[in-house]
């Protein structure tokens, strides 16, 4: 395991304990971790799209179900201590580590944010001031790397502290697991995420042709549930890292190529705001020229409209992008 850690990060290490999980053990090679591609490309997340659109659309009740159930189509190759059994923060780093475990890609995510005041007493999960991420957790994905210890153990290092961060974290190791937007089709999808900062976060498994966005989540009791996007989703700071986001580009770079074409060793590189082509900050300050997020506008050929409206219309199929 490597722990990526700022400057602020180490302070943080100093002035609390930590339980970092144990190092993995041997695995057979089907229930191991290996990366065999460097990087997710278009088409790797539009299959992790269909991935989550067959769990959402699925009738499973919990977050194992789900993953046991007949939607899964990685199911028949899950080891029986692998315990999916995680709320809505756990649900949604899940699903995506599950997928790129299963298909041999990179997989990264943070391990420690503290909030941007510097103040500890301050929760991460509901701060006004929006969190910094301090640690990354990465593992050298090697043969006898242990996926299900990740995963399994999920529940005790994510939480919606996680999507807490604003997007402009975006270089080096504090930089946000996650970026913002521009919301036209193709862009929120299935596999964007959306943060509600009173405290959950649902993953968004179709958007129809009317552009109504459906979402799926799990909730403190287990529960796996299934509502549409709307006004019950708050606007908020762009600070506290709101609304829709889409997990940030990924790439293992330094790496050398081993037996059976296994990437090993090497370091991951998120990308940068400026090499996504599609990020975008119109949800915080609208179509005008806002630069307060209250006082943004939203638009679509000169008639205003609420933010809700805004993205439906913006999805319609039949909605050119603008």
């Amino acid at each position: 395991m490597i722990i990526r850690l700022t400057g602020l990060g180490l302070a943080f290490l100093m002035a609390v304990t930590i339980a970092v999980p144990a190092a993995a053990r041997a695995l057979l090679p089907d229930a191991s971790w290996t990366i065999r591609k460097d990087h997710w490309d278009a088409a790797d997340e539009a299959d992790f799209g269909r991935f989550v659109a067959s769990i959402g659309e699925s009738t499973c009740a919990t977050p194992q179900a789900c993953f046991q159930g007949s939607a899964n189509p990685f199911r028949s190759t899950d080891p029986v201590e692998l315990l999916m059994d995680g709320d809505c923060a756990d649900f949604v780093y899940q699903l995506r580590g599950y997928y790129a475990w299963k298909k041999a890609l990179p997989f990264s995510m943070a391990l420690y944010v503290v909030p941007r005041t510097g103040d500890l007493r301050d929760d991460g999960r509901w701060n006004q001031s929006g969190n910094m991420v301090v640690a990354r957790y990465e593992r050298r994905w090697q043969i006898e790397t242990n996926p299900i210890d990740i995963l399994n153990r999920l529940g005790g290092i994510v939480s919606t502290a996680m999507f807490r961060v604003e997007s402009a974290y975006d270089k080096g190791f504090s930089t946000s697991d996650f970026y913002s937007p521009r919301i036209i089709p193709g862009s929120i999808r299935p596999g964007t995420v959306i943060y509600d900062i009173n405290g959950h976060v649902v993953i968004v498994y179709k958007v129809s042709p009317n552009g109504e966005v459906h979402y799926v989540d799990s909730n403190p009791d287990r529960t796996v549930t299934r509502g549409v996007y709307g006004g019950h989703f708050p606007r908020s700071d762009v600070k506290l890292g709101a609304g829709f986001v889409n997990f940030r580009p990924l790439r293992l770079v330094d790496y050398a190529v081993g037996p059976n074409g296994v990437l090993v060793g090497g370091r991951f590189a998120l990308a940068t705001n400026a090499e996504i082509p599609d990020f975008s900050l119109e949800q915080f300050y609208g179509t005008g020229t806002a630069t307060n997020w209250r006082e943004a506008a939203f638009s679509i050929d000169g008639e205003s409209m609420r933010f809700p409206e805004f993205v439906r219309r913006r999805l319609m199929s039949a909605q050119p992008s603008q």
